[in-house]
């Protein structure tokens, strides 16, 4: 049975219960779910974007830093006008130095019970900013 056959079934139900008919229509997505969706889709294409820069200065000689200087002096205003300074070094800690050039992968570990932090995805990092803005709210 397909989706779209149990949303008709449960429709139905609703229609029998109410003694009229219903119309049933996909949740709406929260001002929180878009913002964290918007929030990885940019830490994913920032992150792109830097591994295809250092790629074209490692692999072919070309320095496109200070063509790309500019951009990301601007991204990191917009981030100075909607996160906290820790935010934002969670932010910059995962764009820029999580990921080494050798291949090797930086964790995060609490210091009181040593337990590693995900911080894999722009998802973990979404998570993570949000319990810091929960603690600056308190």
């Amino acid at each position: 049975m397909s989706k779209n056959d149990n949303v008709d079934k449960i429709k139905s139900y609703i229609d029998d219960i109410l003694g009229t008919k219903s119309s049933l229509r996909n949740k709406l997505t929260s001002k929180k779910s878009r913002e964290k969706e918007l929030f990885c889709e940019i830490l994913q294409n920032l992150q792109f974007v830097n591994g295809r820069t250092m790629g074209m200065k490692h692999d072919y000689k070309i320095n496109m830093m200070d063509y790309d200087d500019p951009f990301y002096v601007t991204i990191e205003n917009l981030l100075k006008l909607h996160y906290t300074q820790e935010q934002q070094n969670i932010i910059n800690w995962w764009l820029y130095d999580k990921f080494l050039p050798t291949g090797e992968v930086l964790m995060l570990t609490n210091k009181e019970t040593e337990e590693v932090i995900p911080s894999e995805t722009p998802d973990d990092i979404w998570n993570l900013i949000q319990e810091h803005e929960k603690k600056d709210t308190k």
